[in-house]
């Protein structure tokens, strides 16, 4: 290479992943905002002068996504103006079903997208070699980035770029399922000059383990806990091997998903949430997961209800998180008594009370709804 090259590192599309939390109309808002980022990778190719585009694993959320999905993703990678370079991961290995050899994809892959489906080194330009790992399984019994560069030798010249999809032990805190990539090797291999660039996929945030192996992280956010998701790497390594390297993240993503802890005691911080979901912006395009803790009021906590339940409309999605909400009711006879209440009613609400009193919280929520619904009949 005689001057500096320039390409993009995305992962993690998952094409066709569903999110049972958004509702129909949120998912399907949210799927097209996953193809549409894949689209803006093409303009940021555009925008930058990158030469190619590369996605280490997942591009889909499975072999068995629908038609649809396969045509639709076929469509936005024909909005990528350069050659395209996919890996297949553990979402959609390259096993028995694979949709890498279905129909739908053979007939309609773009012809400047390739797949990568075994280790031998791909020249995408001359003077740059692509050298891949593709998952033949989802569950691999050794390290799944090792056989895309075990037997190559140091770089004669050549810009070499590996990519590789799977956990460091570092990152995963040995959690993961499978073997995890080993990082003291790959490291030694950028040291030694068999790789120049490694592009990891599995983990969804843009991370940097060193200045030459970098995870892009997803296109579109997944998960509340993904911290730097949305994101697209511009990297360009120098024409001289071993010198010269930057790698810088391009957002492409759209949307968001927030946790927010909040303890309810009062009406002040009920006020302050509703301040809080105010001032987000781009409501529709963000799903919020919220944590509570705290006692109210049946009419505090009515409000607290209706207040969460309009705010459903508004974003893509608001929910209560199970694991972390424990808002209870704190129902006063004066609450109770406002509601006036007779005969079959009146005697379940006393029966609700001594329940109460007697420590089960069940009853509490129970009053709580009985209080609302009597409050909004009347």
């Amino acid at each position: 290479m005689d001057e500096s090259i320039t390409f993009l590192h995305s992962s993690d599309w998952q094409l066709g992943i569903l999110r049972r939390f958004l509702g129909p109309d949120g998912q399907a808002r949210w799927g097209q905002a996953r193809l549409d980022a894949v689209a803006r990778i093409g303009e940021v190719a555009k925008d930058t002068g990158a030469k190619f585009v590369v996605v280490t694993g997942d591009v889909f959320e499975h072999n068995q996504v629908e038609r649809q999905t396969i045509l639709r993703a076929c469509e936005a990678l024909k909005r990528i103006p350069v050659p395209v370079v996919l890996l297949p991961g553990n979402h959609d290995a390259l096993e028995p079903g694979s949709l890498w050899t279905s129909s739908q994809w053979q007939a309609h892959a773009p012809e400047h997208v390739t797949v990568l489906t075994d280790t031998t080194p791909l020249e995408i330009l001359p003077g740059v070699e692509i050298v891949g790992a593709p998952w033949r399984s989802r569950r691999p019994l050794s390290d799944p980035a090792a056989p895309g560069y075990a037997d190559l030798q140091p770089s004669d010249g050549t810009i070499r770029i590996l990519l590789a999809h799977g956990q460091l032990t570092s990152l995963s805190g040995g959690m993961s399922e499978v073997p995890n990539i080993d990082q003291v090797a790959l490291e030694a291999a950028v040291a030694d000059g068999r790789l120049q660039y490694v592009g990891l996929g599995d983990r969804h945030s843009t991370t940097r383990v060193t200045d030459r192996i970098w995870f892009s992280g997803t296109q579109e956010v997944t998960s509340p806990e993904e911290d730097a998701p949305g994101n697209v790497l511009k990297v360009t390594i120098g024409a001289e091997i071993g010198i010269g390297i930057e790698v810088e993240p391009a957002r492409v993503g759209a949307w968001h998903m927030v946790d927010h802890r909040v303890e309810l005691f009062d009406e002040d911080a009920i006020t302050a949430l509703e301040d809080w979901f105010a001032d987000l912006p781009d409501k529709e395009r963000t799903y919020v997961r919220l944590a509570g803790d705290g006692s109210l009021s049946l009419p505090l906590l009515a409000r607290l209800d209706a207040m969460i339940d309009a705010q459903g409309e508004v974003f893509a999605s608001v929910e209560r998180w199970a694991k972390f909400w424990t808002v209870r009711p704190a129902p006063d006879a004066a609450d109770l008594d406002a509601l006036q209440l007779s005969g079959p009613a009146r005697a379940a609400m006393e029966e609700l009370r001594q329940a109460l009193a007697g420590g089960d919280e069940d009853a509490g929520a129970a009053l709580s709804l009985m209080h609302r619904l009597a409050r909004d009949a009347g």
